[in-house]
């Protein structure tokens, strides 16, 4: 079960990565009830660039036991990028139902100020440092100025567009309905209220995709523990219901279609639980994103997404609350990875946390984290008593 999690997200952290882990890994497990010396298993998740500008760490998940002076029995490495908070979970769990750990620490972000000095995104980090391929192909891909994964995005947008009739207006009022719910969010970086307007009328980055639409690379670790039940944790008993996960390694000319996440496997499983969800908490690194999903795990019809965001009050006080912190556009994307935004949210609604944006009567949620290079990856987990 979960005992715990904590979280340090900075627009710009001051100090080194290795000391906004430990931050964080305090705060989850002064809520665990646990000292580091109780903790015996460690998984991690790591983006080229985004510890201190290293493009890598050799024998990374060691170097993390030794600056937080942990002796591990138990290491796992997951490199789903967005999606692998969520994954995870779900390893963590496994490992400590087998007896291969007593209690895991979960270890999610690192510092996206030093890629995002030198003008690039983790999936465009080639741009800005030597020795790094993106894809076995990067000789037919890496030949054009991009902005990946905005410009990815930017398409997928587009083709929905062309596809569907989805309007610049539709996915507006994700981004307005997220910030909603986001004045109800102390650690939310962007809490003024927002106007569909103030959407259309911000700049514009990769068309048709506005920089109110794009999230906000930051620096930031999110940690959670997860060990044997029975403890001193104060934290509500939880068990998965649902775990699946999805990867698409075709690149996007190989698909049959650029307007579909893996989510629509991942989440199959998960469709028949769907009316029993109090909230759901969906990867939004783009307000496309939040729109693919709510399709693909099956809100709504393919096409139909926006119209369902048009049409559905989904902040904490409507009818299908969805991501109900303001997720990752208005709290910031630690080291370009989402997963742990929305893993802490699903938490703080199950747990009663939620202060003024708590959705009333919280027993499920339904969380899904994209990621990848071109939406690679995608998990889709269950949570309830």
């Amino acid at each position: 079960m979960i005992l715990g999690f904590g979280s340090v997200v900075q627009k710009t952290y001051p100090g080194t990565t290795f000391q906004l882990m430990s931050s964080a890994v305090d705060q989850a497990l002064e809520m665990a009830q646990l000292t580091r010396d109780k903790i015996d298993g460690i998984i991690a998740t790591f983006l080229p660039g985004t510890f201190d500008g290293n493009v890598a760490l050799h024998f990374y998940t060691s170097q993390l036991a030794q600056y937080l002076g942990i002796r591990p029995r138990f290491l796992d490495y997951v490199d789903f990028g967005g999606a692998s908070a969520l994954a995870m979970l779900y390893r963590a769990e496994k490992a400590v139902a087998s007896g291969d750990a007593d209690n895991v620490i979960l270890l999610v972000g690192g510092k996206a100020s030093p890629v995002r000095e030198k003008r690039v995104t983790a999936d465009s980090v080639d741009r800005a440092f030597s020795g790094i391929r993106l894809t076995p192909f990067d000789e037919v891909f890496r030949v054009y100025d991009d902005m990946n994964p905005v410009t990815d995005y930017a398409l997928v947008a587009t083709r929905h567009s062309h596809l569907f009739g989805t309007t610049d207006e539709q996915r507006a009022s994700i981004a307005v309905k997220q910030r909603f719910n986001a004045q109800g969010n102390p650690r939310a970086m962007y809490r003024d209220p927002l106007k569909v307007e103030d959407v259309l009328s911000s700049r514009m980055i990769s068309t048709p995709l506005r920089l109110l639409e794009i999230v906000y690379p930051v620096d930031g670790f999110h940690v959670f523990v997860v060990g044997k039940s029975g403890g001193k944790s104060n934290m509500r008993p939880l068990s998965i219901k649902y775990f699946g996960e999805a990867h698409w390694p075709e690149m996007p000319p190989e698909l049959p279609d650029i307007v579909s996440t893996p989510a629509v496997e991942s989440a199959r499983g998960a469709r028949s639980l769907l009316e029993k969800v109090d909230c759901f908490q969906l990867y939004d690194s783009f307000t496309i994103t939040v729109l693919l999903q709510i399709e693909d795990i099956g809100l709504a019809e393919k096409g139909k997404g926006g119209k369902f965001a048009q049409e559905v009050d989904f902040t904490y006080k409507g009818e299908i609350p969805i991501n109900t912190g303001g997720g990752s556009l208005n709290v910031g994307q630690p080291a370009y990875m989402s997963g742990g935004v929305i893993l802490e949210e699903g938490l703080i609604q199950l747990n009663g946390m939620g202060g003024p944006r708590q959705v009333k009567g919280v027993d499920t949620v339904l969380l899904n984290g994209i990621g990848g290079w071109n939406r690679a990856h995608s998990t889709t987990l269950v949570l309830g008593e």
